[in-house]
């Protein structure tokens, strides 16, 4: 695989064995995941000193490890003729491989005529110009600022120049996936990079089929393991896959130095398919998916019947899932969606295989009824909250005594923020008290989370979307610790533990920290079926550095063992 897109992100760069300590721990990575070579992207200045020294830094990586970099050059538009200049140099002294743009820090959209200097020179050189694309929905529908390429952007700067080769970059870091396909679909000379921190379901199919598979090319914007998991478990053949795998290869100009011969692309090519084949075997470990769901999404077309599920299930290897109501993240009466859910499982005869989880408004008048019909005439082993979607405090009393009552009823509750990125919802939905973080609760959330696992020590609980809170409510809630002059021992009795596929792994490494500050008795496995692709967040379990018997505590002990 050759990854398009990948940050350099290193503090100190400024002499060989400190870009060696980035080197080494970026090929360990690499190897892990079988990635060939990755397209570094560093800094860029607001002087042409500036741009030089970053365009220098990239080339010294490039060069002192040829076997695992390629460098994009940088260079900030508004210095007119020297940025020119200056990308030349690095295109054709240095041996970079094109130019990366971002609107941040070089404000200057791509179809500004301000930019067209710079695409004139990549089109003289024969070199791709990689850009950072967005297509977001804001609380306002407008863009981040007027200098931010969107979609119609790069349409624009397709046409204006067809003989350019332009990548837009990172499908999936958010924003309105669709529109982005189908906008640049007939310009053959613009490419679509599948990197980025979204993962949903559907993504790399829909561009294959509308753009072809020769015009996608693989790239994580350094996230690394869910970008790798993502082109692993698109649904599609081995073939198209390692197709996309190294389709960057063939855009890499025949002046960089380290270009792979034919040969060496041809032996990785095989390799990939190989790889992809394996990767598509149904796992052989007992797996529990722990956030999953059933029913109708309002916002986008899913396969979310039982059936459908259960076949998503059977082709990864998952041997259990635990649903819950799709439609009930928007209905105002939620407990409608639990009748669906429990006459779709019922009618689908997979009762043995997905695990019922109600959701419940606890302001909503009846609510007590609704827990009470769901656990104990419908047989539902837990309860999900979704407090940004039902519009209530996280620690509203009503919350506090929906707590208490799932220990009476021996059930646990799970705390969900969001079931979407939320830079690409629809406009018209604004999640309440959200703090402008895509996926996950912010600092206010967990505030309030703390507030009330405190009140109720007693329930086991389940927090989703935790990336940013985890290491904070662990601590707050299950130890005891010194707070000033006062000690902290309000440890809870319940259970508390987290989805890992919410925490966020960019690289398998990161898989100590959480390991370290969570434990792995607190982790469970939680891909979201059918929203998101699974095999871009089991990674997390696959690559947590524990042994067999811990790991499969995740994958699924963990959470049966709170069902039980």
């Amino acid at each position: 695989m050759i990854d398009s897109h990948f940050h350099l992100w290193t503090e100190d760069t400024t002499t060989p064995d400190k870009r060696a300590d980035r080197a080494d721990q970026v090929r360990g990575e690499m190897a892990k995941q079988g990635v060939d070579r990755i397209c570094l992207i560093g800094e860029v200045g607001q002087t042409i000193e500036a741009c030089y020294e970053a365009n220098r830094t990239v080339a010294k990586f490039q060069a002192e490890h040829p076997d695992i970099f390629y460098g994009w050059a940088r260079v900030d538009p508004r210095l007119g003729e020297e940025a020119v200049e200056e990308f030349k140099r690095a295109v054709q002294e240095d041996g970079l491989i094109g130019l990366k743009h971002h609107f941040i820090g070089t404000p200057v959209n791509i179809a500004d005529p301000e930019f067209f200097p710079l695409v004139e020179a990549a089109i003289e050189m024969d070199v791709p110009i990689i850009a950072h694309v967005m297509e977001r929905h804001s609380d306002d529908k407008h863009r981040w600022d007027e200098t931010e390429a969107y979609s119609e952007d790069v349409a624009a700067l397709a046409e204006r120049y067809p003989e350019l080769t332009l990548i837009s970059g990172h499908i999936g870091a958010g924003g309105f996936w669709e529109k982005r396909i189908k906008t640049i679909e007939s310009y053959d000379n613009v490419y679509l990079d599948t990197s980025g921190s979204n993962t949903e379901t559907d993504v790399l199919e829909m561009a294959a089929e509308r753009l072809g598979v020769d015009r996608l090319v693989y790239g994580t914007d350094t996230w690394l393991l869910p970008g790798v998991g993502k082109l692993e478990g698109a649904e599609l053949n081995p073939e198209e896959k390692a197709e996309i795998a190294y389709n960057m290869e063939r855009l890499i100009p025949t002046s960089t130095p380290n270009k792979l011969s034919e040969a060496e692309l041809e032996d990785g090519i095989e390799r990939s398919v190989e790889h992809f084949r394996e990767r598509a075997k149904p796992r052989e470990e007992t797996i529990v998916d722990a956030n999953a769901y059933v029913g109708n999404w309002a916002f986008r077309d899913v396969d979310a019947t039982p059936d459908d599920l259960v076949s998503m299930m059977d082709r990864k290897g998952v041997d259990k899932a635990v649903v819950s109501s799709l439609e009930s993240a928007m209905y105002r009466n939620v407990h409608a969606g639990n009748r669906r859910l429990h006459e779709a499982l019922e009618e689908s005869g997979h009762r043995d295989r997905l695990i019922p989880f109600a959701t419940i408004n606890p302001t909503y008048p009846g609510w007590e009824a609704d827990l009470e019909e769901c656990v104990e005439e419908f047989g539902m082993q837990g309860v999900r909250l979704l407090p940004l979607y039902h519009d209530y405090d996280i620690h509203d009393p009503a919350v506090t005594a929906l707590m208490d009552k799932c220990v009476d009823l021996d059930v646990p509750v799970m705390f969900i923020a969001t079931l979407e990125d939320q830079r690409g919802r629809h406009p018209r939905v604004n999640l309440r008290d959200f703090e402008g973080n895509a996926k996950h609760w912010g600092e206010s959330h967990g505030d309030a989370i703390v507030s009330q696992l405190r009140k109720s020590p007693e329930t086991d609980v389940i927090i989703a979307n935790g990336w940013a809170i985890a290491e904070r409510v662990k601590r707050e809630t299950t130890e005891s610790y010194p707070n000033g002059v006062r000690m902290n021992n309000q440890v809870r009795s319940g259970e508390t533990v987290f989805v890992l596929d919410d925490l966020f792994m960019h690289f398998a490494y990161q898989g100590e920290n959480i390991v370290e500050t969570i434990g792995v008795d607190r982790l469970v496995t939680g891909p979201k079926m059918p929203l998101l692709v699974f095999d871009a967040h089991y990674k997390y379990t696959e690559n947590l550095p524990v042994e067999d018997e811990e790991r499969e505590r995740v994958a699924s002990g963990t959470i049966l063992s709170l069902l039980e």
